[in-house]
């Protein structure tokens, strides 16, 4: 049996630790003491998101151990964790890692301090929170200023009892960075990570959230599936497949569906604003759908690169295309039955109201005039156009009054199902891409979403719908 091997070993006799390089260390010492877990509320400045920090928390008194973490395929110091002696070493890593992790990892919880962070007694340090972004006490402490945007490498932090800090800072400050580690003192460590121009930094909290009772350090380039403690042998993390890593998200009741990743993509400078909840339509009652299973297997077949559904998630991504297909009828096929009794002027105004680019071949606008007018050509094999065609028409139907108008027309009927099924497919195709690019076997409500977003003129086309902003299908 092995065990993990304790490398240096503090006191904390204050009840607070102070943290960072030295000007931090110094700036926690100035700053009132803080008890417990407090909320941290991050700050977005352009591209750089932070947190102020008062770099000081407060802490179980006794003794500290800390351990090294080791990469098992360069053989060097991948990261540093340090702990009260009454704590469970694995059992504690593995639960911050699975709360906040590294943002470089799949599946570590949540980057940030936020709700979940809190719940769980973890407080998030990130790259932009200490060092040289925090410049409070640097003039005091006096250590060389390196400008941040030449991207100059952090290689450590330190940890020192509250009551000490300030002698220990005085100290280090004789020391070259790459030999504080040497140094051992009794309420201080200094812990670095070579290599690594980025640091993170995840205090554990004890079960009241009063103090904090462990410390995970570690860079841009430690990477947790092969990385173990000091006289262990199992990596911290365990190594997944990317279908394995599916499989497991499918089972643990992941979301898929996306909407967090949608707000982020859809900026009004690349297109244009997002509708107002007053011009979003739907959601549709289920009765009304209007592709099936057996049309969707269709499209998929021709579209999808051989890609499928997945169950429990199937009945979502099918929910939420029927949505995009009848929020599209809605907004612009309806207006154009009271207004045109023949196919050609209606396809005219349908693919000119839309986009100033009609002139253009090959656009989306193209293809809409094209399979509208003719609806015949190029058939869909296995698809059941006469079914469809019923649905469609049972829809317009019920939201025009009755009016028959352009929709007693077979032709046109059919020519909006194969525009439709045209949209879907386009779609579809982009989602599978987007589903392998994810390492992902299956399309999922996420791949729909971005596939969608990531093409202006499809966007332009289906944005009105409120299942694909909210996420409700």
């Amino acid at each position: 049996m092995t065990f993990p091997r304790v490398h240096a070993h503090f006191t904390v006799h204050s009840g607070h630790l102070c943290y960072g390089e030295l000007h931090n260390i110094w700036q926690g010492a100035l700053a009132e003491p803080t008890y417990g877990l407090t909320a941290v509320q991050p700050k977005v400045a352009g591209t750089v998101t932070t947190q102020e920090l008062d770099h000081n928390v407060s802490a179980l008194k006794g003794t500290w151990n800390a351990f090294r973490l080791i990469d098992t395929t360069k053989y060097r110091l991948a990261g540093w964790f340090v702990a009260h002696e009454s704590v469970d070493v694995l059992q504690e890593i593995g639960k911050i890692l699975r709360v906040s992790g590294s943002p470089y990892e799949e599946d570590s919880g949540s980057q940030y301090n936020d709700e979940k962070t809190m719940n769980e007694g973890v407080l998030v340090i990130n790259r932009y929170d200490g060092g040289l972004y925090d410049k409070r006490a640097l003039d005091v402490v006096g250590e060389h200023e390196f400008d941040p945007s030449t991207f100059a490498p952090r290689i450590g932090t330190g940890l020192v009892d509250y009551a000490e800090a300030r002698a220990q800072v005085e100290f280090w400050k004789d020391v070259p960075e790459d030999h504080r580690d040497e140094e051992q003192r009794p309420h201080g460590l200094w812990l670095d990570v070579p290599q690594n121009e980025y640091l993170f930094g995840r205090f554990g909290f004890d079960e009241k959230h009063s103090a904090a009772r462990s410390f995970l350090f570690f860079g841009i380039q430690t990477v947790f599936t092969q990385t173990v403690i000091a006289g262990m042998q199992q990596p911290l993390r365990k190594y997944e497949t990317h279908e394995e890593r599916f499989q497991r998200r499918l089972q643990e009741g992941y979301d898929f569906r996306g909407t967090e990743t949608l707000k982020m993509m859809a900026v009004p400078s690349r297109l244009g604003p997002s509708p107002v909840d007053e011009d979003l339509l739907g959601p549709h009652t289920s009765d009304e759908r209007l592709f099936q299973e057996g049309d969707f297997a269709a499209l998929l077949r021709q579209n999808a690169n051989n890609l499928d559904f997945v169950d429990p998630w199937r009945d979502r991504v099918e929910f939420l295309l029927n949505e995009l297909l009848m929020s599209y009828l809605e907004r612009y096929i309806l207006p154009l039955d009271r207004s045109f009794s023949t196919i050609l002027p209606a396809a005219q105004a349908l693919t000119r109201q839309r986009t100033p680019q009609q002139n253009e071949s090959r656009t989306v606008d193209f293809y809409l005039f094209q399979y509208l007018t003719q609806p015949h050509e190029d058939p869909i094999p296995d698809w059941d156009a006469a079914a469809v065609a019923a649905r469609v028409r049972a829809f317009l139907l019920s939201r025009s009054g009755g009016q028959l108008g352009l929709f007693s027309n077979d032709d046109y009927i059919a020519g909006l199902c194969r525009c439709l099924a045209w949209l879907i497919g386009e779609v579809l195709e982009l989602a599978s891409n987007g589903a392998k690019d994810s390492y992902r076997s299956n399309i999922m409500p996420v791949d729909v979403r971005i596939a969608v977003c990531n093409d202006p003129e499809i966007f332009s086309i289906f944005k009105h719908s409120r299942v694909y902003w909210d996420g409700s299908e």
